[in-house]
């Protein structure tokens, strides 16, 4: 996986999926971090990221465009957030939905989302 070195921990879900986790919060030098570890990914060939944000307590501007950065390099994005967690006007403006974001609220719903997605492409 990416030798970007971050404190965002990865795991494998299958052979082109990884679970990647934000903790605290997604601003400034961290967002362009995650920005730079989803262009990573994306360029070692992964399809899906399943981001696990159940511990973020915030989001800025720069944040959702390292969400950007990854739908832009081709990777299709699994936000799982907590259940009260709301997204502020200027995310909700990005309508990142459109260009490959989905939002869970159960890491198990996203998991098991992604596992199917991957075990049912084929892969060329």
């Amino acid at each position: 996986m990416s030798g970007v070195e971050d404190d965002f921990p990865v795991s494998t879900v299958s052979d082109r999926a990884v679970l990647l986790s934000v903790a605290g919060k997604l601003r400034g030098s961290r967002a362009r971090q995650l920005g730079e570890r989803l262009a990573a990914l994306a360029d070692e060939g992964y399809a899906r990221v399943v981001l696990d944000l159940r511990t973020l307590t915030s989001l800025d501007s720069l944040g959702t465009f390292a969400l950007e950065e990854g739908l832009d390099r081709g990777i299709r994005i699994h936000l799982v957030v907590r259940p009260a967690f709301a997204f502020d006007e200027f995310f909700a403006s990005r309508s990142l939905g459109r260009r490959g974001l989905r939002v869970h609220r159960s890491l198990d719903e996203a998991l098991a989302r992604v596992r199917q997605i991957m075990d049912s492409t084929v892969l060329v």
